[in-house]
């Protein structure tokens, strides 16, 4: 896993985006449980940025709601970012999605790339924008033997549901796969 130092390869970039994603969904989930509560906006923080710092004050009117709502974004905005990151991955290492003509990559990469679009505009809101030429369906097989069909034909101007990409357990394990591949 890559942390912004030292050498970054195809592959940690990847493991960087699984871990990020983990780690949201890790912290979305001990909110949910109750275990992370509003107590965490009762101190004040100091952020160091090479300057004198950001100091972020205590925030004592932060409802439960607040902290669902925040932690829920943090898991959208890894989901975006791990998106975003196997999408210039596979570009790097493969060439541009478009020319790739390796059957087995052909339905991840445009899965990933839909789903990174979906994300370009609003983040906060992903929607599908999927353009006329991608609306079929793509079989994918992952080298784990997971399979998902990603069905494009319908998804044009809906929101973004995770089981669209065949839920978080596919994405992680595509992520894996991924990883692999490039590796």
């Amino acid at each position: 896993m890559a942390n912004g130092h030292g050498v970054e390869t195809p592959a940690n970039k990847i493991a960087t985006a699984q871990a990020t994603l983990g780690l949201a969904i890790r912290l979305n989930a001990e909110v949910e449980a109750g275990r992370i509560g509003t107590d965490i906006y009762a101190r004040a923080v100091t952020i160091v940025t090479g300057g004198p710092g950001l100091r972020l004050p205590t925030f004592p009117e932060a409802t439960a709601a607040d902290l669902r709502d925040g932690t829920f974004n943090i898991v959208l905005i890894a989901l975006s970012a791990s998106a975003l990151t196997v999408d210039e991955t596979l570009d790097d290492v493969f060439g541009n999605a478009a020319s790739d003509t390796e059957s087995s990559r052909i339905g991840i990469r445009v899965m990933v790339n839909q789903l990174r679009n979906a994300f370009a505009h609003n983040p906060w809101r992903p929607r599908w924008l999927v353009y006329a030429k991608y609306r079929n369906a793509y079989p994918i097989t992952l080298d784990d033997g997971s399979t998902f069909t990603f069905d494009a034909t319908n998804l044009d101007g809906q929101s973004v549901k995770p089981e669209q990409v065949g839920g978080f357990e596919f994405w992680v394990r595509l992520l894996q796969h991924c990883e692999r591949l490039v590796a």
